[in-house]
């Protein structure tokens, strides 16, 4: 009997009980090795997936008049340049938190008396703010839509009066009762295309700007808001 327990206790286990054990155990390794890469790579593509750069173009600055005698104006032209960061929502859904600095204002011209009157206002803001872009992907060439609100705080500015062979030019005090506002609220509205090149992006884009402040409190008959086009390009680098 105690020969017949010996010779039974190495039987080996029918095999399709050990095919069985080694597929588990290959299962349970692969998803182990599965499980290890995901989680050391989720960090890598999230960390790819956020990009920061510059971005520089032109403004072309206007005013909206309300109130009587009204003037007409006309663009002012001017360098606008400043830093982007792209961050993830979803793959189609990106926000674009920008900080830029841009000069806004209007020139216009008029003949009073018979003399040529020509006016002009320079207002340089540091805008804070940002974009919700809709993209139509990530590879390729690909377009996106931006809609966002940025808030401007006035660094500085400056009006002119010319006129005839006079000229005058006074730096704007913004900290008194009867000046311009220091701030202003705008929302805006843009389109524009991005190619990748190897993990950055190259983008190019169209805004216009929509003031919403009265920025001149010196006549309360009269109401000026901001207006703009921009045209700017940039390159966002993986942080």
């Amino acid at each position: 009997m105690l020969h017949f327990n010996n010779c039974a206790s190495h039987i080996p286990p029918p095999a399709g009980v050990q095919a069985a054990y080694l597929i588990i155990k290959r299962i349970m390794k692969n998803t182990l090795f599965a499980a290890l890469a995901l989680l050391f790579a989720t960090p890598a593509l999230y960390a790819q997936s956020v990009y920061l750069g510059p971005r520089i173009g032109a403004h072309f600055a206007n005013v909206k008049w309300d109130g009587e005698n009204e003037p007409d104006s006309d663009n002012r032209t001017a360098v606008l340049y400043g830093a982007a960061l792209e961050l993830p929502i979803t793959r189609h859904l990106k926000l674009q938190p920008e900080v830029n600095y841009v000069v806004r204002g209007y020139t216009s011209e008029s003949e009073i008396l018979g003399a040529n009157v020509a006016r002009e206002l320079k207002l340089n803001y540091l805008d804070f703010g940002g974009l919700l872009k809709v993209k139509t992907n990530d590879e390729g060439l690909h377009a996106y839509l931006g809609a966002g609100a940025f808030y401007s705080y006035a660094l500085s500015g400056e009006t002119t009066f010319n006129v005839g062979n006079v000229s005058q030019t006074n730096e704007i005090e913004f900290d008194r009762m009867e000046s311009y506002e220091r701030g202003d609220l705008s929302l805006a509205l843009g389109a524009g295309l991005q190619l990748p090149l190897g993990q950055s992006f190259l983008f190019a884009d169209a805004r216009y700007l929509y003031g919403l402040n009265d920025v001149d409190n010196q006549d309360n008959d009269v109401e000026i808001k901001n207006r703009g086009l921009s045209l700017s390009a940039g390159l966002l680098f993986p942080l």
